[in-house]
């Protein structure tokens, strides 16, 4: 979900929940000053082909995503018609974990490519890899050593540091699928205390919900399930679920979860558009219809396509970097504690896609 800037951006109309929302969720730090902050960039480089995608950042900087080897390496040809070429070739993509100025190639599980959706304080990394066989991609785990195929979560989305994975669990048996939290090798369905919230859903196919999609150090575990078949955010704070209240609307969908329990995503409005939403010690603020946040830091700078939102002042992240850098900021993925931010851009001159790293100047 992807929106444009509504003019002139400050503080959004804010919502006040009941006080039973915000049960066992921390209050949030004081804004961090974000108005007259820049950044200075650092290109997080590549595997050897040229084009990068960050996608996390962990509290020391580093980084994980998935990067263009320079390698050829031959694939199956597509069906042609009319006869084709007799060989066919790729270049490999991989997950990798970017640390002091050093990339590391994570490998895969046998196939073409790999992509690391989320790193912890450990360096460790969480994410989906192409096998030898033709089917779907695997979750994996890289625990600094190697990548080992998971059998739990099915889909993963996020780890903390005390190794905690989240995601999304499919039981082929009875063909369920459940947001779930996996813990030194037990999976846990989280559960869900509406009768008319689902958080288990029937199927052989799998939707992208009902699923837990973060998690931050105290095991708070941000997700989405279905109301109405539609989508809610909810947070689990030890397995009790909170869920988080809408824009007035019907539907809403969390991305990110701070350490100290902020909230963003987008949500439905009363109106039927769909706005960005922060929401922190149970008050719910509106970030219009232009910003769709996507990460969250303790102290509520959040981040989400070409923006950085702070103080109630929402910036583009391309007038905060130097002039003439030879990148255009696309989409900002991840915030951390001291403000640092990766970001994939455009190469203005070869038009290819890098990862930065914006470090607060």
């Amino acid at each position: 979900m992807r929106h444009t800037i509504r003019a002139a951006l400050t503080l959004a109309a804010t919502v006040s929940t009941a006080a039973a929302l915000a049960a066992g969720l921390p209050g949030a730090a004081a804004p961090a000053a974000a108005a007259t902050t820049t950044y200075t960039i650092t290109d997080l480089g590549s595997l050897g082909g040229g084009v990068t995608h960050g996608l996390a950042i962990n509290a020391a900087g580093q980084v994980t995503g998935d990067s263009v080897l320079s390698q050829l390496v031959q694939v199956p040809c597509p069906v042609q018609k009319y006869g084709g070429p007799k060989k066919c070739f790729a270049h490999p993509d991989h997950a990798f974990v970017w640390s002091n100025g050093t990339m590391n190639d994570l490998g895969s599980l046998g196939g073409l490519s790999s992509q690391g959706v989320a790193i912890n304080g450990s360096g460790e990394v969480v994410g989906e890899s192409a096998t030898k066989s033709a089917g779907p991609y695997a979750p994996f785990l890289w625990d600094g050593h190697s990548m080992k195929a998971l059998s739990a979560p099915t889909t993963v989305h996020g780890i903390n540091d005390s190794g905690q994975i989240v995601g999304q669990c499919f039981d082929p048996v009875f063909i369920q699928t459940t947001a779930c939290v996996v813990s030194n090798g037990t999976v846990t369905a989280l559960p869900e205390s509406n009768p008319s919230i689902e958080c288990v859903y029937i199927n052989t196919i799998p939707p992208s919900i009902p699923a837990a999609d973060a998690i931050n150090n105290n095991g708070q575990i941000l997700g989405n399930c279905f109301y109405s078949a539609l989508g809610l955010a909810i947070v689990w704070t030890n397995d009790t679920p909170t869920v988080l209240p809408t824009l007035g609307g019907v539907a809403s969908s969390g991305t990110a979860i701070s350490g100290n329990g902020q909230v963003v995503g987008t949500s439905e409005t009363a109106a039927g558009a769909e706005d960005g939403f922060w929401w922190s010690n149970g008050t719910l603020t509106d970030l219009g219809s232009t910003f769709s946040p996507v990460a969250v830091n303790d102290s509520g700078v959040i981040v989400g396509g070409q923006f950085v939102y702070s103080n109630g002042t929402l910036q583009n992240l391309n007038s905060l970097i130097p002039a003439g850098s030879g990148y255009q900021i696309q989409n900002a993925t991840g915030i951390n504690d001291n403000g640092q931010i990766v970001a994939n851009a455009t190469d203005t001159a070869t038009n290819q896609n890098h990862a930065l790293l914006l470090t607060p100047s």
